[in-house]
């Protein structure tokens, strides 16, 4: 890929708070560990490691989830990383596209493990979607199982670039996104709702829009150079309505602040109805604002030797190994770090841990 372009990403000036679990660098100490001395996984430690799946899992757990939830949580993120990478690079140590079905059927729980690869998923996963609860399991277990084949079929929807942004951003939710999201941020934070999708299906469908947004964003060099751009909404943009890159990023970033505040306002009318619901909505905020600090701060989207901070905003340069931060805005700091997150109340919905 010869993409070795210079554009400017504004700051995403968020309104809302960013935390970090306290126990942050424990949660990375002990997911490094348990890499090295695994066997399957300790070939690609180096790669786990600038993923980042502890952190990001840390940005929305909030200080009263145990690190046993927290490291169940980041082993599922990390292999959901591994396995969406298996598929675009058909890495032979993790396994190779041959290998897909076979791990579809240990998700599902259709067949015993055969391989090391396999006995890895599912030691990984099984005890993640358990601790999810029987109707749960088998939402995220057919979800999964779909991503897996729209992603080794290539089945995106035909002439996706004729699409409006509603329906693009429908098909996004659709996918294993909004599963996966959603029921990564309930494990982390020990939230039940089971019984009550109708009443918040708009709010999650706003929170996982938001992640679904900032992914664009923050991923297109590393999706363009592997050949799997086509699934994003800079390129829809680009490709609808003829615009630049530059012009597709300044777009995105006024779409996310748009979605924030509808969920902002959903928030309100859902917590006025239900006030045990707050504890709930608040952890899908921390889960949006999580994937927001971690893709424009972390490494896995940026490359390894990533040191800049696009909370802020910044000119970059892209290219096909990394994206280099060349300067901050004057005067446009603002989201800095994160902070420790204090100690949360238990809703009526969410147990205290």
């Amino acid at each position: 890929m010869e993409l070795r372009e210079v554009i400017h990403f504004p700051q995403i000036r968020t309104r809302l708070p960013i935390h970090v679990h306290p126990r942050v660098a424990e949660a990375e100490e002990l997911l490094a560990e348990y890499i090295a001395g695994h066997p399957v996984l300790k070939r690609y430690a180096a790669k786990i490691q600038q993923d980042q799946s502890a952190r990001l899992v840390c940005l929305w757990a909030p200080q009263s989830a145990d690190m046993e939830r927290i490291l169940a949580a980041a082993k599922y993120v990390m292999i959901t990383y591994l396995i969406d990478d298996m598929i675009d690079e058909g890495w032979t140590g993790i396994g190779a596209k041959e290998m897909v079905a076979g791990l579809k059927r240990v998700i599902a729980q259709e067949k015993r493990p055969e391989t090391a690869v396999e006995e890895t998923l599912a030691g990984i996963i099984n005890p993640f979607l358990d601790g999810l609860g029987r109707t749960f399991r088998s939402r995220i277990n057919a979800a999964l199982g779909e991503w897996i084949d729209s992603r080794t079929t290539g089945s995106a929807p035909q002439e996706t670039h004729r699409m409006t942004d509603e329906e693009f951003l429908a098909w996004r939710v659709s996918d294993v996104g909004y599963e996966a999201n959603i029921g990564i941020a309930e494990y982390a934070v020990g939230c039940d709702v089971s019984g009550h999708e109708e009443e918040l299906r708009a709010l999650k469908v706003k929170a996982v829009e938001h992640v679904l947004v900032i992914n664009d964003v923050y991923s297109y060099r590393r999706e363009l150079a592997k050949g799997c751009a086509a699934a994003s909404i800079l390129t829809l943009w680009m490709r609808r309505d003829g615009i630049s890159l530059q012009r597709a990023v300044y777009r995105a970033c006024e779409l996310v602040r748009a979605v924030e505040a509808d969920y902002v306002a959903l928030e309100r009318e859902v917590v006025a109805r239900e006030p045990g619901m707050a504890a709930y909505a608040e952890a899908l905020r921390m889960l949006f604002q999580g994937n927001l600090v971690v893709h424009a701060s972390g490494t896995r989207y940026n490359g390894a030797a990533f040191r800049g901070n696009l909370l802020r905003g910044a000119w970059v340069r892209l290219d096909p190994d990394i994206t280099s931060v060349i300067a901050y805005d004057p005067g446009s700091e603002g989201v800095g770090e994160p902070v420790p997150l204090p100690p949360r109340t238990a809703g009526s919905f969410c147990r205290a841990r």
